[in-house]
């Protein structure tokens, strides 16, 4: 499977990752060394833009909690906005619903 990740930073200084495609075993490894340098040039916070996503497994899942160690590590907390039907159906499955900060755009 295929995943995109496109780098900025948001209106409020944010280091912002908008990922598309799916965040599984093949990708999370490209998913991590994007939110790693992420958070080298901006350590307050992560926004993942997961509104693309069209698939993610248990190692996706694991991907998110590493970010949000790595994240809160820093001194710095993640963010996921607006996350796919797919992801929150998962988020909430695995009880991680609450686990990080959710955003939605309008």
């Amino acid at each position: 499977m295929n995943i995109a990740i496109e780098t900025s930073t948001d209106d409020a200084g944010r280091a912002l990752l908008a990922v598309s495609g799916a965040i599984d075993l093949q990708t999370r490894v490209r998913l991590l060394e994007a939110g790693h340098e992420a958070l080298a040039s901006s350590p307050s916070r992560l926004v993942l833009d997961l509104d693309d996503v069209s698939f993610i497994d248990s190692t996706g899942i694991g991907a998110l909690v590493e970010l949000g160690h790595d994240a809160a590590d820093g001194g710095g907390g993640l963010v996921l906005r607006d996350p796919s039907r797919r992801v929150m159906r998962i988020l909430e499955i695995s009880g991680l619903v609450d686990a990080w900060e959710l955003e939605t755009t309008v």
